[in-house]
């Protein structure tokens, strides 16, 4: 079956709002898609720069946040800094293109209204309250209940000591430093607790420097220098994405045999980690067979949240317990993620527990007679893209068919992920390649 007739029947099985995976291995080559979270920030370097074409982004995978990020940033290229009408920006569902574009207009001065959809209009922005008291431009509430969008910026934010808690969303200081850097003048960013999620900032770090800006860390915080303007003259090559490997690299680990063809070795995507992490997670598991009971295996998902939907699934497939800790922050992403987590897990046969800041998952091993894992079921994915790779990768050891709602939510990261299951011989109800 040619591309353009899998993409008719995936998008007709999207529409229906629900689709069926058969089990099976999968095997073959994949080239995974950009990095998202860089793709956003050579974005809004490049177009700080003067020249968006800089960031060289594959437009044939380009995700729904992403396309969010970049119509934003040319609708702001057009706009006109101080004029008394609001620009009215469609973030979709991406919080990334919120958080960083919130900071970039104020320092541009463009008078501008968020507007966004599914869960974004409530998902918190309150952080930048405290940034904006006294910066010359202002944060308002359009919403009655003041909780996030709609919201206007108006005003024009200077260069000078801004503040803001480490233990929240680390979009708020990437999006602060990206801004700043436009600004006239030093700016130096206190962070006043410990620092979560650090490589999602040394990641801004290191794509500003790219562009031509220093980020210099503080022992309390980072500086920038003002002297530097964001300016390239050679094109941002955005490297392959961890994030969406980790689902390839899940189904591995539960016996397919998927060959990632391009992913950097050396990278300062903190989603690296799930390497590591299936490493531990597999010690784990031959240390409970030796002992005769299941030991225990801890996640810290602090630093990398977004590995939680599908390192779940490797987790209940191996025979140990595992405790997945500091994940508080998931319960405000496109789902409650600890919530929706534990759901899939319990549709397909897996004991699993939601605690105050993460999950216990009692993980089993393979069925002796089938080597499967997991029960047919189905799971609702709440609209939310990473539930549905993660039950998906899932279905390659299930006892029957899974059946996954709102598979459509692949658009906001990964479009072409059921293309390339389907080419790895994955088989989904409804289409058949062979």
């Amino acid at each position: 079956m040619e591309k353009e007739q899998i993409n008719i029947h995936l998008s007709a099985l999207y529409q229906a709002g629900k689709l069926g995976i058969e089990p099976g291995k999968l095997s073959g080559e994949v080239f995974v898609p950009q990095s998202k979270s860089a793709a956003h920030r050579a974005l809004i370097m490049a177009f700080l720069s003067g020249d968006m074409e800089r960031a060289k982004i594959e437009e044939a995978n380009v995700s729904d946040d992403i396309t969010a990020t970049k119509e934003a940033l040319l609708r702001i290229g057009q706009a006109e800094p101080g004029a008394d009408s609001a620009l009215e920006i469609d973030c979709k569902e991406s919080g990334s293109t919120l958080r960083f574009l919130i900071p970039l207009v104020a320092v541009l001065g463009i008078h501008t209204r968020f507007i966004g959809r599914g869960r974004l209009p409530k998902r918190p922005v309150k952080e930048y309250e405290g940034v904006f008291e006294g910066s010359g431009a202002e944060m308002i509430y359009l919403d009655p209940t003041g909780l996030s969008l709609p919201l206007e910026i108006r005003g024009k934010m200077r260069a000078g000591d801004y503040s803001l808690p480490g233990n929240v969303s680390s979009q708020y200081i990437s999006g602060l430093l990206m801004a700043l850097s436009a600004a006239e003048g030093a700016s130096r960013l206190v962070i006043t607790t410990e620092l979560e999620s650090r490589p999602y900032v040394d990641l801004t770090s290191e794509v500003m420097s790219a562009f031509g800006v220093d980020v210099d860390e503080e022992a309390n915080g980072y500086c920038l220098s003002g002297l530097q303007k964001p300016a390239r003259h050679e094109d941002f090559e955005v490297e392959a994405d961890y994030s969406q490997a980790a689902f390839w690299l899940v189904a591995d680990y539960l016996g397919s045999s998927v060959e990632l063809k391009n992913m950097p070795e050396k990278t300062a995507q903190g989603d690296r980690a799930i390497v590591d992490l299936l490493f531990g997670l597999e010690q784990a598991g031959k240390e409970s067979d030796q002992a005769g009971k299941q030991m225990l295996f801890e996640m810290d998902a602090r630093d990398v949240p977004d590995l939680v939907p599908v390192f779940s699934v490797a987790a209940a497939a191996t025979n140990c317990v595992t405790k997945i800790v500091h994940a508080e922050r998931l319960r405000i992403k496109e789902s409650d993620r600890l919530v929706s987590t534990a759901a899939m897990l319990q549709a397909l046969g897996i004991r699993c527990e939601i605690e105050e800041d993460g999950l216990t998952i009692y993980g089993r091993s393979a069925n002796a007679k089938e080597g499967t894992y997991f029960t047919s079921g189905t799971v609702d994915s709440c609209k939310d893209h990473r539930l549905v790779m993660a039950a998906a990768v899932a279905a390659t050891k299930a006892e029957g068919p899974v059946w996954i709602v709102d598979p459509a939510s692949v658009e906001k990261s990964y479009p072409a992920f059921f293309e390339d299951y389907l080419n790895l011989g994955g088989s989904i109800y409804g289409i058949n390649v062979g």
